[in-house]
């Protein structure tokens, strides 16, 4: 059953193509990548699929368009942006960023203590609860507006590039963090990533955007030499994953180009 539909989608801003022509579809319970070069409309897909941009096309979700939605079914949708629009200076903590989202649904005072302990809690932010966020690291950042998102159980989340700003190390812990969320919840989850090392680790689906739709499916038979050359350029390879050794750190490999 597909919960994400897009069709013959386009956005163009002003002058400039955005998007041209993309179409896919999404299953339920899937975790999609999407990756691809700066400037190559990322951000513009999950901003087009939230009905936050005019386009061309057709989205659909859950089958329907976004603005056919009811309030009920918008709640079933989570979003983390890529930027959050508090500024760091604002003296407002982890728990009030949470309350928030409470502020036009009617949930019980205890209901609302309940929820938040256990997802700050699964986010491992419980004893942060009381920071102020310009005291939190990117990636703690990161985790508290995943933890706001997945308060009301979505079906779906979306998520425009939550890994800028996090270091390498950090990285690694998202993805497992995001992979836990994944497997225990059975969420939808479509992710937009700079990190191609990691696509074929954790995505069930990848999808390669350069403007143009280049590459849609299972990373293993994707991700190919041809693929890469076209969404990045002649000068990026595939990269893959080698086995972890158990007393050193994960290496990556350039696959070889097949003759």
């Amino acid at each position: 059953m597909s919960v994400i539909e897009v069709k013959n989608l386009t956005v163009k801003y002003e002058n400039t193509v955005a998007l041209y022509d993309v179409s896919f579809s999404i299953e339920k319970g899937t975790l999609a990548i999407v990756i691809g070069p700066n400037g190559a409309g990322k951000s513009t897909l999950i901003k087009s699929i939230l009905n936050l941009v005019p386009f061309e096309g057709e989205v659909k979700i859950f089958g329907k368009p976004f603005s056919k939605l009811s309030k009920e079914e918008h709640l079933k949708i989570g979003y983390v942006p890529q930027k959050f629009n508090f500024p760091k200076s604002l003296p407002i903590t982890v728990d009030e960023i949470m309350h928030l989202s409470f502020a036009k649904i009617p949930v019980s005072k205890l209901e609302k203590e309940k929820r938040i302990e256990k997802f700050l809690k699964m986010a491992h932010l419980e004893k942060l609860r009381n920071y102020k966020i310009g005291d939190l690291s990117g990636g703690q950042m990161q985790r508290v507006l995943i933890a706001r998102a997945l308060m009301f159980l979505p079906e779906i989340i979306l998520m425009d590039e939550p890994l800028a700003g996090i270091d390498v190390a950090g990285e690694k812990t998202f993805y497992e963090f995001i992979d836990s969320i994944h497997q225990r919840f059975g969420i939808t989850i479509m992710l937009v990533s700079h990190d191609v090392t990691s696509v074929d680790k954790y995505a069930d689906i990848v999808l390669c955007l350069n403007k143009r739709l280049v590459c849609y499916g299972n990373p293993s038979e994707v991700l190919t030499e041809t693929n890469f050359h076209k969404l990045y350029g002649q000068d990026m390879g595939a990269f893959r994953h080698r086995p972890c050794p158990k007393d050193g750190p994960c290496e990556l490999y350039k696959e070889q180009e097949v003759k």
